[in-house]
């Protein structure tokens, strides 16, 4: 079993005091996801949503074949104190500039107006084409409204993570995909000891691959396995398979003298995720990745 550090804001704003201090042409995302990332620990903290409930044959058929624990749409939602948690992000989306303080001010009004914000929190889930209709309806970015509503429930969701994760065993590493809720890796990590951990791009969880296959299409071959770093950067590469065309961006940890929060890593290394799209791959989240 695997478990993920759990944040308080103090040490979130001490990762982001210390990435601002040495990539300074990131003030600007900074000064936005800075302020969300201690929204969202500071929410967590009285975040308590619905147990989620699994059939004990089932789950132990899951276990013994490997499969992923839960569907994303199985995670459960605490609605208030996600509501406000986006009321927050809606003030800080306010102060980051012209398109995101419209969708805020969209959100906002919902949110006054009552239940049809649960129903959004629960497309971020579901993904049944509620927040497109609201979108079209108020004229706002659908990109933006997915990515509000997805920082807005993430406290929930990665506390539902911490409950399925107790559940698993050493047969749900070396996935492809999160062990948790089947959803695609957003980051690597190289722990101090040089394992290769993924990130999930949905719930965060962490879990143990091989370093030396892809692990998207299990490739082995080293003539078609490869990476690209900065000198500038050497803590940040990006593994390169010839072979599915898929990239994973990763973090050296034992390469920084600094706070690893992955999330804020993930946000500060977006150049990395247009190069490698320049070169020709793929993020494993599909073309348009990653976000959030």
């Amino acid at each position: 079993m695997t478990t993920n550090h759990v944040w308080d804001a103090a040490g979130v704003q001490q990762a982001v005091s210390q990435i601002a201090s040495i990539r300074p042409a990131y003030a600007d995302i900074l000064g936005f996801y800075g302020p969300v990332f201690a929204a969202q620990v500071n929410a967590a903290v009285d975040t308590c949503p619905e147990a989620i409930r699994m059939d004990d044959s089932l789950l132990e058929m899951k276990l013994n074949e490997g499969f992923s624990l839960i569907d994303p749409s199985a995670f459960t939602v605490d609605n208030p104190s996600a509501g406000k948690l986006l009321e927050a992000l809606c003030r800080i989306a306010a102060a980051a500039g012209e398109k995101l303080a419209g969708v805020g001010e969209a959100l906002n009004r919902s949110i006054i107006g009552g239940a049809l914000v649960d129903h959004l929190f629960a497309d971020v889930l579901d993904d049944k084409g509620r927040i497109r209709d609201f979108a079209e309806s108020t004229d706002v970015a659908p990109d933006l409204l997915s990515l509000l509503l997805y920082l807005a429930v993430k406290p929930s969701i990665e506390a539902g993570a911490r409950q399925l994760a107790t559940h698993l065993s050493g047969i749900q590493e070396k996935r492809d995909s999160c062990p948790i809720c089947g959803s695609a890796p957003i980051l690597g990590e190289l722990d101090p000891e040089g394992k290769l951990w993924l990130h999930c791009r949905l719930c965060w969880h962490r879990w143990l691959v091989d370093r030396i296959a892809c692990p998207f299409c299990k490739n082995r071959d080293a003539a078609s396995l490869e990476y690209f770093y900065s000198d500038d950067e050497p803590e940040y590469r990006v593994n390169l398979c010839g072979k599915c065309k898929r990239y994973l961006k990763v973090v050296d940890t034992r390469r920084i003298d600094r706070s690893f929060y992955p999330p804020l890593e993930q946000v500060v290394s977006i150049h990395l995720d247009m190069m490698a799209v320049e070169k020709g791959y793929v993020h494993a989240m599909g073309p348009g990745s990653p976000a959030k």
